[in-house]
Formats: C-alpha cells, sequence, structure tokens
C-alpha cells in the first residue's frame, strides 16, 4: 500500500512538471521532437526519480538493522536483517509502481499541440 500511495505521489508531481513545463514541451515539439523522444523524457524523469527514493528507502533500513545490534536491542525486538531477495522484490515492485505513475503524464505531455503550448 505505501508503494501505491508513492506512486500516486509520483503521479501527481509528474503532472505538475508537465504543466509547468508545456512551453518547453511545445518548443521540443515545434522543433522536430517525436511523441516517443517526449514520453520517454518523462518517463525518465519519473524512473530516476522512483530509483533515486527507492535507493535512499533501502539505505535507510539497512542503517536503521544495523543500529539495532549496535546499540544492544537485539533482545527486545530480535535481529533484523534485510532480506535481499525481498529488496529486489521491491525494487521490481517499486520501478513497475513507477513506469504506471509516469505513464500517464507521459502519455499527456506526447499529446500536447506545439502551437497550443508555445501560447500557454
Amino acid at each position: 500500500m505505501t508503494l501505491i500511495v508513492g506512486g500516486i505521489g509520483v503521479s501527481n508531481i509528474m503532472n505538475v512538471v508537465v504543466e509547468e513545463r508545456t512551453r518547453e514541451i511545445g518548443i521540443k515539439m515545434a522543433l522536430g521532437a517525436k511523441r516517443g523522444m517526449i514520453m520517454r523524457q518523462f518517463l525518465l524523469e519519473t524512473l530516476m526519480l522512483t530509483g533515486i527514493g527507492g535507493a535512499v528507502g533501502i539505505a535507510l533500513s539497512v542503517g536503521i538493522c544495523s543500529l539495532f545490534a549496535k546499540f544492544n536491542l537485539t533482545e527486545y525486538v530480535g535481529d533484523p536483517k534485510v532480506s535481499p531477495l525481498v529488496g529486489l522484490l521491491t525494487v521490481g515492485i517499486l520501478g513497475l509502481v513507477g513506469l504506471m505513475a509516469g505513464y500517464f503524464p507521459a502519455r499527456d505531455a506526447s499529446r500536447l499541440d506545439p502551437v497550443v503550448s508555445m501560447k500557454l
């Protein structure tokens, strides 16, 4: 559920990015950029955003788990570890959620009319 909520947040961020960069998109399209190029640009931005967020999240998880052993808290809560399989599965799901969250704003950006978007 957290990944889904995060995906909705990323999608909202990308919608705002598309709105703010409408003029830039129009200029690119007027200069010959194809719809696929615009979509790839925004999908790449979305995947980078989710990738950096995921990397920070996994690093925090590993850091917090290592603190339990340092402060001798393992007798209270056990010895928490980050499983590599769970980490890879989470990264895969995060990538899928990021791709889905970025697809619709990227599609909207690629469908903009160059003439109308340069006037805005």
